[in-house]
């Protein structure tokens, strides 16, 4: 058996991903003999980000947990990371490589790679619009294959950030009302975002697809049975996203032009791998323009299949940012609209981001809220790090907690006091609220969450005696591991321990869900 995992999302606690918990839980049971799996031979590739503390850690569990009960490894444990200088998929393929040359040589059966065009994932028929069902009809059918997925109504849009400040921050504020949604601080909103008209268009001329015509599915598909093409690659096909290897791969049989097929089989081989990662990844070129470049590709481009090489659209995560506790029938996110450069002349646009920012009041939003990861309780002190959005789940909670007599401390940061200091008028008025604040460039010296924690040091060591649970919420690249950093000298300094016995303490706080991250 070969397993694949990919850790966690949105945290950096560690958990087994949602489809993975029934197996996991079936092979934690005490009455599993350490023979139970002693005629299985395994190999286990984890997909995985650096920068979260818990690097990999559900594959390096299951790795372990099999191997405890008697199966045995093939291969070595494949830790892909995101982080990786050439992509996530360089050391996946890298990894895979190596395993079917180990395949190959235990089992003694000869390996050459060759990928073989399966058949579509769906079926479907395309006709032209003078069909019975109108634009409008099919439009109320396509929500999502979500079933507890629910419509609202965005009634607010602000800029939290300077008008000349380089980075746009929005307040978008939904109407809930009448929704019979039930959410608390810390929890998770999913929205999905809508392809801008003018890349609609650009795909239509690329597919070579007549935006009013109908597209009927004649297997069963997670999307609904008939919906325009206009619908499709507006709210389903993810049409300015980054492709992937399997877009090549399946592509690469479509070409008549000989150089063209010889560069996507380039880019599918192993040793064309820094060839895909600068065509590609670096610039984060995107389907449609590579559909562009490659005419011979784009020319005899089998339309079956269609779903197969244009993903679809994924719903983008926020926490939400307001308590319905406080205000039940609106709910705030905050949103750092993405924007940036590459060598490309187009800039790149984050796809939720700008459509959120753009959309007209009362225009509709497909959404549905999901359980957190945080767990905020009534009885002890509170210690929040949230810099930039990061505040947003600690903003709910602060919310949330108004009129209770509980200890509350927030650790804000952000570039400038006057340029994004977002919810300071709301925040000084709550009196069992302490805000400890650090704007990077407003010296001459940097200023960071995680130095304003070491000089608070005495006040976080008296409320971590109290019981106080820690939280920390942003940006996982660097700064989750520099306020653990900063937290460990606390507790060195302040509570007079050695370094091994810091990190002891750290690492009992984390397994007692006292000390809890959401970093994305």
């Amino acid at each position: 058996a070969v397993v694949s995992t990919q850790s966690t999302g949105t945290t950096g606690d560690g958990e087994e991903p949602k489809n993975m918990q029934k197996f996991w839980k079936s092979l934690l049971k005490k009455s599993l003999s350490s023979d139970a799996f002693s005629g299985l031979s395994y190999a286990v590739l984890g997909l995985g980000d650096s920068s979260y503390a818990k690097f990999n850690y559900v594959a390096k569990r299951l790795f372990r947990r099999l191997q405890n009960l008697g199966g045995r490894p093939v291969h070595k444990l494949g830790l892909s990371d995101e982080q990786h200088p050439e992509g996530a998929d360089y050391l996946s393929f890298t990894w895979i490589e190596e395993l079917f040359k180990v395949l190959s040589s235990q089992f003694n059966v000869p390996f050459t790679r060759r990928f073989r065009v399966l058949p579509p994932k769906y079926t479907f028929t395309i006709s032209s619009a003078n069909v019975t069902s109108t634009e409008t009809d099919i439009q109320d059918t396509a929500l999502t294959n979500k079933d507890h997925n629910t419509q609202c109504c965005i009634v607010g849009n602000k800029r939290l950030t300077s008008t000349d400040h380089f980075q746009d921050v929005r307040l978008i504020t939904l109407d809930v009302t009448d929704k019979k949604l039930s959410y608390k601080p810390g929890d998770v909103v999913w929205i999905y975002p809508e392809n801008r008209p003018e890349d609609v268009d650009d795909a239509a001329r690329l597919l070579n697809l007549d935006l009013d015509s109908i597209l009927t599915f004649t297997s069963p598909s997670s999307l609904p049975t008939s919906l325009t093409i206009r619908r499709l690659l507006t709210s389903y096909l993810d049409i300015s996203a980054v492709p992937a290897r399997r877009f090549f791969e399946i592509c690469a049989t479509f070409p008549t032009d000989e150089m063209e097929r010889e560069k996507f089989e380039e880019f599918t081989s192993l040793s064309g791998q820094d060839e895909l990662f600068s065509y590609v990844n670096r610039p984060r070129r995107n389907t449609l323009e590579v559909l562009q470049d490659f005419t011979s590709v784009r020319n005899h481009l089998d339309i079956r299949y269609l779903f197969d090489i244009i993903p679809l659209i994924r719903p983008r995560g926020f926490s939400i940012a307001s308590a319905q506790s406080f205000s039940p029938d609106t709910l705030d996110i905050c949103v750092a609209i993405v924007r940036y450069k590459t060598n490309l002349k187009k800039e790149r646009l984050g796809l939720c981001s700008n459509w959120l920012s753009k959309l007209p009041l009362l225009s509709p939003v497909k959404m549905y809220v999901e359980t957190g990861s945080f767990v905020f309780p009534k009885d002890r002190p509170i210690i929040m790090v949230g810099p930039g959005t990061g505040c947003a789940p600690f903003r709910a909670l602060i919310q949330d907690r108004i009129h209770m007599q509980q200890k509350l401390v927030l650790f804000f940061g952000s570039r400038n006091e006057n340029a994004d200091y977002f919810f300071r008028d709301e925040w000084t008025r709550q009196e069992n609220l302490q805000v400890f604040t650090a704007f990077s460039r407003d010296q001459s010296h940097k200023v960071y969450v995680q130095h304003r924690i070491v000089e608070q040091g005495s006040l976080i060591w008296s409320l971590m005696m109290e019981g106080a649970v820690f939280c920390v919420a942003g940006n996982s690249k660097n700064m989750p591991f520099q306020v653990m950093d900063a937290l460990l000298k606390v507790f060195e300094t302040h509570g007079e321990l050695s370094a091994s016995e810091a990190k002891s303490y750290l690492d009992q706080l984390v397994k007692c869900g006292l000390y809890q991250t959401e970093t994305w």
